[in-house]
């Protein structure tokens, strides 16, 4: 039988700090930069959790909302306006970074019988940023709270969001301008001496040196990458990928994604794989 998913929407508050204890102070500064510094930084996350299931055909759901609600709620408690790495067990020896809080939620949440068949659980740092584990990304690994544990790296999705406004000439002299919102994909397993899918600090130096400064507010049909060839979203976001695939370090890029500021949007796969 066919099944539908249905995805809850909940904000929370927590603090934390990037250290790992095995390294000296240069290096946890040199690695982690700002996020390293005493004391913490808190941020206001946005969960969105999507569970899957048969629609009963007696109550038209996968599950009630108000029931859902109450089992996110109560997953949160403690997490919710927390010093992460000293107010639960999970991160004395993970850093709490984006990708690692994502994934011990997601061990939660499947422990729980009625949120047991996850779908996708996506964890938003700020408007610019979210991890994401999923089924098809080995999120069903199972989450130790030992703080003493040593797993395997599970996959995970990172995706980084910037503003990019853009001008392009649909006919000669015919001038107009695009408000992208530029969301890029790297995927790869979640270090465990630093917790990161990707160096989000590398990935912002590399976009903004090969996209941001030669596309931001530029006519971009008139640069090289454009010559012969009409301008169109799908395009642009292949010259994007073909930009930063191989400067990565970290991770593996996955897909880019344009959206433009009335709502269209385009995906552009670099590669597709079973996470």
């Amino acid at each position: 039988m066919s099944k539908s998913t249905l995805t809850k929407r909940i904000e929370f508050s927590a603090s934390h700090r990037y250290h790992n204890d095995a390294w000296d102070a240069q290096t946890n500064q040199h690695v982690f930069g700002p996020c390293n510094n005493e004391p913490s930084h808190g941020h206001n996350y946005l969960l969105e959790l999507t569970v899957r299931g048969e629609v009963d055909h007696v109550t038209g759901m996968i599950i009630n909302l108000y029931d859902l609600k109450e089992i996110v709620l109560q997953v949160i408690e403690e997490f919710d306006h927390k010093h992460l790495n000293l107010d639960t067990p999970y991160f004395q020896t993970r850093i709490p970074t984006t990708e690692n809080i994502a994934h011990v939620l997601w061990g939660k949440f499947s422990q729980q019988p009625e949120t047991r068949e996850l779908e996708r659980l996506r964890l938003f740092e700020g408007d610019e940023l979210f991890a994401e584990i999923a089924e098809d990304c080995g999120g069903a690994q199972s989450v130790d709270a030992d703080a003493g544990s040593n797993l395997e790296p599970v996959e995970a999705r990172i995706t980084r969001i910037y503003g990019l406004p853009i001008q392009y000439a649909s006919t000669p002299g015919n001038q107009l301008g695009k408000s992208y919102r530029l969301a890029i994909t790297v995927r790869g397993p979640i270090a465990t001496d630093t917790g990161r899918v990707t160096d989000i600090a590398a990935l912002d130096h590399l976009v903004a040196k090969t996209v941001l400064a030669p596309y931001r507010n530029q006519l971009v049909t008139h640069t090289k990458e454009f010559e012969g060839l009409p301008f169109s979203s799908e395009s642009f976001a292949k010259i994007i990928g073909d930009h930063i695939q191989d400067s990565i370090e970290e991770g593996q890029l996955e897909k880019i994604t344009l959206q433009e500021s009335h709502g269209d949007l385009v995906e552009y796969e670099v590669f597709s794989s079973t996470c």
